[in-house]
């Protein structure tokens, strides 16, 4: 049996174990290779056009138990009065995709997500996974209960069946991690996680911890971790994300990540910072792994609990200060067209398990 083959065997056999009736589900796919699922429905990869592939639409930041005990749902007219100038601003400036990335316990909402959607005619993904990061704070005790093998049930539940009775699937599995080293309870979601990909093709996107600006390395030390573990359960590299690669600032070690297979993603640009995201993003090309990176801002968003959401940070200054800046330093819209519109269709497209 050659590895592709082992794989698909591994993806039906043990999620079956964990869900039942996956078998007599497996040709149920709501989408196939080479395509994207969005909160509207499945797109060709092709079809995302110019991503922003880490942004935020409305998040809750209290701690699990405080919004389970006390929920907080969007008042969306308000919501949407609030975030849809931001995301009409960079439909106008060529924008055709945005990624959010908001994690399930942190504010994920996809009916919110799909009428900002349709509203904005933007495609937009949503997650399925676990952010065990941030001390803790937003763990459901399901996630510290369940084996890898109920957790990647669950998530593959919201990948056939929809998000919390919805028609809403994931585009990608979101992940928060930072233990360094790793925690069982991190290397078990990243387990589910592999699963979850092997019978869904999604990619796996892991929040990796910011400490590189105290002990640089860390950073990189955490997302290579991550790699070893998914790669150890059957996912290949080229289905994980490491997600705020910017906070690392030994800057080789992106390089180590892109030749493994992984993608790096650049992702909390702010203005001001044009300099250091030229100057990684410049290394990456001139180690000829252009096609490796991906760049965003995690900018927005609408926070539950502040007035109006609270201070909005606006998605238009990739568009209006980090892309002339790129421009000045000499790349050609070939490879604008690469980091904003080729990669994110590969990085985000459905794989046929974990193919190598």
């Amino acid at each position: 049996m050659c590895r592709r083959e082992f794989l698909h065997a591994f993806a039906a056999s043990s999620v079956a174990l964990a869900l039942p009736g996956w078998a007599d589900a497996a040709g149920a796919s709501p989408a196939k290779a080479g395509q994207v699922m969005t909160v509207t429905g499945a797109i060709e990869a092709r079809e995302l056009g110019f991503t922003l592939t880490h942004e935020h639409l409305f998040a809750d930041l209290r701690p699990f138990d405080e919004q389970a005990d006390a929920p907080m749902p969007p008042d969306v007219e308000q919501v949407v009065e609030v975030v849809l100038p931001y995301l009409q601003a960079i439909r106008r400036m060529g924008c055709r995709s945005l990624v959010d990335c908001t994690a399930t316990t942190l504010g994920r909402n996809p009916a919110l997500i799909r009428r900002l959607s349709e509203a904005s005619d933007l495609h937009m993904l949503t997650v399925t996974g676990a952010y065990v990061a941030a001390g803790g704070r937003f763990i459901p005790p399901h996630v510290r209960a369940e084996t890898d093998e109920q957790l990647a049930a669950r998530w593959i539940g919201e990948w056939r069946e929809g998000i919390d009775g919805s028609d809403v699937r994931p585009g990608l599995i979101k992940l928060g991690i930072e233990g360094e080293p790793l925690t069982e309870l991190e290397r078990k979601v990243l387990r589910a996680a592999a699963r979850t990909h092997l019978a869904s093709g999604l990619a796996i996107a892991v929040h990796t911890g910011p400490w590189s600006d105290v002990e640089p390395g860390r950073n990189a030390r955490c997302a290579l971790a991550q790699l070893d573990a998914l790669e150890a359960a059957g996912a290949d590299a080229s289905a994980w994300v490491w997600v705020h690669a910017q906070n690392e600032k030994e800057g080789g070690q992106h390089v180590v990540a892109a030749r493994r297979g992984g993608w790096v993603s650049f992702d909390g640009y702010r203005p001001g910072q044009e300099d250091a995201y030229v100057a990684m993003i410049d290394r990456m090309r001139r180690a000829k792994l252009l096609d490796h990176v991906l760049v965003s801002q995690d900018a927005g968003w609408y926070n539950a609990g502040q007035p109006r959401g609270g201070e909005f940070k606006p998605y238009a200054p990739l568009f209006t200060s980090l892309i002339p800046a790129l421009r000045r330093h000499g790349l050609g819209e070939g490879e604008i067209r690469t980091l904003f519109t080729e990669n994110p269709a590969r990085a985000f497209a459905l794989r046929e398990g974990a193919s190598s």
